[in-house]
């Protein structure tokens, strides 16, 4: 079993609220990976920020039973050495459909198989329903996960339908959306619903921090991440291949505010 003891509680991050960064990008590799490079000096510059970073190579790690393409086996190794990240592999589920229950195993089996230097710390289930008629299936891959791994994230992309999700995971994708078709009040926030376990990640957004919106996500709700990028999904793109164009504002912003 990989305990990963360092993924836990973000490491280092002495912050309780931080960002979970949908990390599609290529890092091209080479000693400065060039294309995590804007992340990789932002994570070293707030070193009580934590931040949950999800890797994604092909769709999940590639074909079964393979290490990481080269340049990810160059430029994981950067992000694990960083103490206030953790470094979560990609997993589709396809929203439990049976047909497809094997290949999330079998995901999560190859990325346990990478080799320790790049292993990530965790899993982030996408495409989760969060229907109560699912939960069985969910509560199998999270338990296989947490076999392997130190961490588990969901993203139902929305309150999932059934409450006991919330037992599955570390965190929860709660909320993610087109900037200008979210509103706080959205979030489910209680005691069955802590907001100690839930994120939000918006895309679409502003080229400038939204403060107002952090304040009330990460000082008032008190919500564990929150990530918002002025990439774009037009025409059924890709909205994080690119980091936010200000991302170095909008972590200042993140911290201020978990700081008050």
């Amino acid at each position: 079993m990989y305990t990963g003891l360092r993924a836990a509680a973000a490491a280092a991050a002495t912050l309780s609220s931080g960002l979970l960064i949908p990390l599609y990008i290529n890092p091209v590799g080479g000693p400065d990976c060039s294309g995590w490079a804007p992340l990789l000096s932002t994570i070293t510059a707030h070193p009580a920020v934590p931040f949950w970073t999800i890797i994604n190579p092909n769709s999940g790690p590639g074909d079964p039973n393979t290490q990481a393409g080269p340049e990810y086996q160059q430029c994981i190794p950067q992000l694990l050495d960083k103490p206030n990240v953790v470094v979560l592999g990609y997993v589709a589920t396809f929203e439990a459909d049976p047909s497809h229950q094997a290949r999330v195993t079998t995901d999560i089996d190859t990325y346990n198989g990478w080799a320790v230097a790049y292993r990530p710390d965790g899993i982030f289930f996408d495409q989760v329903s969060g229907h109560t008629a699912d939960f069985t299936a969910y509560q199998t891959f999270t338990s296989h996960a947490s076999s392997l791994f130190s961490f588990v994230a969901l993203n139902p992309g929305s309150a999932p339908q059934d409450i006991a999700y919330y037992s599955l995971a570390n965190l929860l994708l709660t909320a993610e959306n087109f900037y200008d078709q979210f509103n706080p009040s959205q979030l489910s926030l209680n005691s069955s619903t802590p907001a100690s376990k839930q994120a939000v990640v918006l895309h679409d957004g502003p080229s400038t921090p939204p403060t107002s919106l952090i304040s009330q996500l990460i000082t008032t709700d008190d919500i564990k991440a929150f990530y918002v990028t002025d990439d774009v999904q037009a025409n059924n793109q890709n909205p994080y291949d690119m980091l936010p164009t200000d991302l170095e504002s909008f972590v200042t912003a993140i911290e201020a505010a978990a700081s008050a």
